[in-house]
């Protein structure tokens, strides 16, 4: 038996392997789905999947990150971060799933510094965060080296990929990134990334005090959430 999501509602599907590349309807939406290959790629097949990721047809695009997501490869992650701003929300779903599968922490530093290299949408780049957060831990390390740059040079990335990493450490509690935090708190040119920073400060040095700030409107939090981050500052000895 084979498991996968149908393409045209999400839901769940579980038939014989001998279906595989023939119609099924799925039994929650009633639409009609062909049952994914579910093979492991080898490299030889890279190039054919890296064309399919950007064919017309999204269960075409679908299918290719999905194979994409049984290889452990590093071409995989490449090819599936180089992906990740389909405009069609079931593949992205498909995509941070496949991504999620492979399980390397490298992808989550290759995603944000994809997103940073160029504009994209804020949307996009917030669907991102809360697939990324689901690393867990191991996201840590790339996201610290991603500030490292930033810090050097602050419009190495776009503001939206560089609140993007914040926000995730922040999420994660993420004590050894305090530092790095404090400086693009007090020192980056967009007052966006700044405001992120101080919440991400609070979340990690100060995780009660953020209960209630998260609480307020966005329009409220911004002043006590940079007077706790100064204070995060403080207690920890931070030189910014």
């Amino acid at each position: 038996m084979i498991t996968f999501k149908c393409l045209h509602c999400g839901a769940p599907m579980t038939v014989p392997a001998c279906q595989v590349g023939k119609d099924e309807q799925c039994p929650a939406c009633r639409e009609t789905v062909t049952v994914p290959d579910q093979t492991v790629p080898t490299e030889a097949d890279m190039d054919d999947l890296a064309k399919k990721l950007h064919h017309p047809e999204t269960k075409i695009r679908c299918a290719a990150a999905a194979a994409l997501g049984r290889s452990k490869s590093v071409k995989a992650i490449e090819l599936l971060v180089g992906a990740f701003s389909d405009h069609d929300k079931f593949v992205r779903e498909q995509i941070t799933e496949s991504l999620r599968k492979i399980g390397d922490p490298r992808a989550v530093g290759m995603l944000v510094r994809d997103l940073g290299g160029h504009w994209v949408s804020p949307a996009i780049v917030h669907e991102a965060v809360r697939e990324l957060v689901k690393f867990g831990p191991s996201a840590g390390d790339p996201l610290i080296e991603i500030l490292t740059e930033t810090n050097k040079n602050p419009r190495k990335y776009e503001p939206e990929a560089v609140r993007a990493a914040i926000m995730i450490l922040g999420l994660l509690g993420e004590q050894k990134a305090l530092a790095l935090i404090a400086k693009m708190f007090r020192r980056h040119f967009d007052i966006h990334v700044r405001d992120e920073a101080a919440y991400s400060l609070v979340m990690i040095g100060r995780p009660e005090q953020w209960v209630d700030i998260a609480n307020m409107s966005e329009s409220k939090r911004r002043s006590p959430a940079r007077e706790q981050a100064k204070e995060v500052i403080k207690e920890n000895h931070i030189l910014v």
